[in-house]
């Protein structure tokens, strides 16, 4: 991998980590204090049953239901926390666009501003060849943007196709028009640069236009 790319990596890498770790251990901190607060209400209800008061037994298949819902939300939480850091095993591999694009709208769902937001699985998932983490990256910069930018009843709709057969667009549409005069932002502008990617932008939509393969980062991967 070329210098620059290297410390592009370096030089962002750690800061989009802590800020993507950094929410997802806020997810995790959530979901601990909800069983906690359940576990403290099943004790209550423990004590009256010993004090031989009565009480409604749905409410033991509630709570049980709701500490079962919050451990596989925090299995879930930290499958993605694991597939996130293995993001930067291989510098440059064939990756894939719905997986990249599944976790960083699963990531993004974490932070205090998200939008609603879905990606439309009807088109048939395609790879390129590129710097996973880098391409990750991108992505969730992407999303944390326009949530910042929408509004809050807005929706995002991500769709992706390859009409060429040499590169694919990644469409994320919008309802109502977007403030996004500030992106991308110098570190995004940097990141889209190495990948060779180019963001377009209209009121109602921003496209990001991904080569299949991105031949410097292929030459440099078999250096």
């Amino acid at each position: 991998m070329k210098p620059h790319t290297i410390d592009l990596v370096n030089k962002q890498g750690l800061r989009f980590f802590g800020s993507v770790n950094a929410s997802i251990s806020h997810e995790l901190k959530n979901i601990f204090a909800i069983i906690s607060e359940t576990a403290g209400f099943l004790n209550d209800l423990t004590q009256l049953s010993k004090q031989g008061k009565p009480f409604d037994l749905s409410l033991l298949e509630n709570c049980s239901n709701s500490i079962a819902e919050e451990i596989e939300r925090g299995f879930d939480t930290i499958r993605q926390m694991n597939q996130f850091a293995h993001s930067v095993d291989d510098p440059v591999r064939e990756t894939s666009i719905a997986d990249t694009l599944t976790l960083a709208l699963k990531l993004t769902g974490f932070l205090s501003f998200a939008k609603k937001a879905h990606l439309d699985e009807t088109a048939a998932d395609t790879t390129v060849f590129t710097s996973p983490f880098l391409f990750q990256t991108l992505i969730y910069k992407i999303f944390s943007a326009l949530y910042r930018a929408l509004d809050v009843k807005d929706e995002l709709t991500v769709t992706f196709h390859d009409t060429t057969p040499s590169v694919i667009f990644i469409h994320f549409s919008h309802n109502q028009p977007a403030d996004l005069d500030y992106f991308p932002d110098p570190q995004t502008a940097e990141i889209a640069d190495v990948l060779k990617a180019t963001i377009k932008i209209t009121n109602t939509d921003l496209e990001l236009t991904v080569p299949l393969k991105n031949e410097d980062l292929e030459s440099a991967a078999t250096d």
